[in-house]
Parts: structure tokens; C-alpha cells; sequence
């Protein structure tokens, strides 16, 4: 009965950690596989290989302030701190996805006034940056580039 109740808390304790330490997806509403799909297609058209390019860098194109501000999140076994920890991770698709869904955390909310947090509200903050996810995204050319890209992936918009 020890070994079932230490087994029990050790895995408690460990998605504990992991939630922290932004390892798995939380439970934010409607942000799921399909939406950070159609994320990465809006910002890169889902290009793994994309690099660093203008201080934007991997398939979601996270800025080195955007990561900052998502808890500077690292592959495994790195630190933060190193030179290039914030472009390995950003590159690397299941790191940034861990760099996105921090910055949501941060920042959900509902930026086109429709009463639902959705992809949609996702896709403004992650172009226009936390506070200023109410703006409109066909204000500006990359803003309607990026709208589009988006909207060939959810063609459903609300």
C-alpha cells in the first residue's frame, strides 16, 4: 500500500512540475492541436526548417521578447541563459509550441469582443502581442498576409 500511495503522489507531483515548467498543454479553452496548426501555417506556413530571420525565429516565428515574456522556456538539459537557448527552442516545433501555449496563458482572452475564446482570439494575440490583441488584423499588410494564411487553415471564423 506504501509503494501504490508514493507511486500515486510521485505522479501528481510530477504533472505538478510539468504544468510548471509549461511541458504539457493546459487547459486552456479551445486551444488545441488544430488551432497551433493553423497558427504555425499563419505564421510560417508551417515551415519546420524556418529558421531565425529578422529576429523572428522556427515555424511560429517567436521574437526573443515574446520568449521572455512566455518564461524563456529551453529544450531539455539546457539553461536558459546559454547563447542561442532561445533560438534552439523557438526552431524546435514542440519547444515553441510550449513558448506559445505560455504566452496564451499570459495573455488569453477574448480580443474580438464574440463572448468565446477561441483560436481566433489566439491567432490576434500571437500577431499583435498580449496587449494589443484587439486590434484588427487586416489593419497592416503582414497582419492581412498572416489573416489569410489563417484563414485558409479555420476557414470557419466566428
Amino acid at each position: 500500500m506504501k509503494n501504490f500511495l508514493f507511486i500515486v503522489l510521485s505522479a501528481f507531483v510530477l504533472s505538478i512540475v510539468m504544468n510548471l515548467n509549461g511541458q504539457e498543454l493546459t487547459n486552456l479553452v479551445n486551444l488545441d492541436q488544430y488551432c497551433f496548426r493553423c497558427l504555425c501555417h499563419a505564421a510560417t506556413k508551417c515551415n519546420l526548417s524556418f529558421g531565425c530571420v529578422q529576429g523572428y525565429c522556427g515555424p511560429f516565428k517567436i521574437s526573443k521578447i515574446y520568449w521572455k515574456d512566455a518564461g524563456e522556456l529551453t529544450l531539455p538539459d539546457d539553461d536558459k541563459v546559454r547563447a542561442g537557448a532561445y533560438e534552439d527552442c523557438a526552431i524546435s516545433y514542440g519547444c515553441a509550441q510550449r513558448i506559445v501555449t505560455n504566452y496564451f496563458i499570459k495573455y488569453a482572452r477574448d480580443c474580438n469582443g464574440d463572448g468565446v475564446t477561441d483560436c481566433n482570439d489566439y491567432s490576434m494575440i500571437n500577431f499583435n502581442g498580449g496587449y494589443q490583441c484587439r486590434t484588427a488584423l487586416n489593419n497592416s499588410e503582414p497582419g492581412r498576409a498572416w489573416l489569410e494564411r489563417y484563414n485558409t487553415c479555420n476557414p470557419v471564423r466566428h
